[in-house]
């Protein structure tokens, strides 16, 4: 095949090489820089040694972090609760859609128009707030639960593409004797699995990093997230000063400290993420197609 080319579609192409080098290594350069100070000396960092290569390489803020009684609740919260909410707010949003896709469902018209306008238009983070205290969620697990729990973009996308699924399907396992159950789990929802991926990691990723809802409700340190204490640990210029932190005492540099908690809490979605990561671009592109 010969390739058409002109001055103009190489200018074109060296632009588009060069942006995407220069984008790529403003990411990857701070990213590596972090996971060399969190592997080198206390010293080496002091004087400002540390490049894209660990200098004085050592494990010392990853033990001693990983050893911390706080992290580790922290981290169990985090897992617990992104885990919780994810299958919460995926699981709602197919069966919403589900509903709202039957041409039985009562009033299915009246109820995506009120779903949609809350995609457009929320309460507000204070009548949410004097909500959530009103019920008496405030310093719960609930109050980072149930908020956010119903997601209607999902519950559209998802009604979108269960309305294009093929009628005859769902008729021929009724007519086996499917009840809707059935038909939900065992006919949509491998339909679906793309999608429902992609939304897992939508969901997880977007739990995994909350925090503000940590600070607006929770007031006991037990119940904190990952994510709130790596805020608290990052906003602490001065770690070992901080009588309040629970990493004041750690024997290693601040900066130590600080990069290898960042390292920490990424590390997970870093591991998952290339193992969904085809069900992920799927997904993406049937919802784009039939949305």
């Amino acid at each position: 095949m010969v390739q058409y080319r002109s001055f103009s579609r190489t200018l074109f192409q060296i632009f588009n090489y060069t942006f995407f080098l220069v984008f790529s290594l403003s990411i990857l350069v701070p990213f590596i820089n972090s996971i060399s100070v969190s592997l080198s000396s206390p010293g080496a960092i002091t004087s400002g040694k540390v490049g894209l290569w660990p200098v004085g390489f050592q494990l010392n803020a990853y033990k001693q972090i990983i050893g911390n009684s706080t992290f580790i609740r922290s981290f169990l919260n985090t897992v617990g609760l992104t885990a919780i909410n994810t299958v919460l707010s995926v699981g709602i949003s197919l069966c919403a859609a589900y509903a709202l896709a039957h041409k039985l469902f009562v009033g299915r018209r009246v109820a995506f128009t009120y779903i949609l306008i809350t995609m457009f238009f929320s309460g507000g983070m204070i009548p949410t707030y004097l909500l959530v205290r009103g019920l008496g969620l405030g310093n719960t697990y609930w109050a980072l639960i149930l908020p956010g729990l119903v997601s209607p973009f999902q519950i559209i996308l998802y009604k979108n593409i269960i309305d294009q699924l093929p009628k005859e399907l769902m008729e021929s396992a009724e007519m086996d004797g499917a009840g809707e159950f059935s038909l939900l789990f065992r006919i949509v929802l491998p339909l679906v699995l793309p999608m429902t991926m992609a939304f897992v990691i939508f969901s997880a990723v977007g739990h995994w990093n909350t925090w503000f809802d940590v600070l607006l409700y929770i007031k006991d340190k037990s119940m904190w997230t990952l994510q709130y204490q790596l805020r608290e640990i990052l906003s602490t210029s001065a770690l070992q000063a901080d009588p309040a932190n629970p990493f004041r005492d750690l024997a290693v540099h601040p900066e130590n400290v600080k990069m290898a908690a960042l390292m920490i809490t990424i590390l997970p979605i870093v591991v998952i993420y290339p193992f969904v990561q085809k069900y992920f671009i799927h997904g993406q592109f049937v919802g784009a197609v039939k949305g």
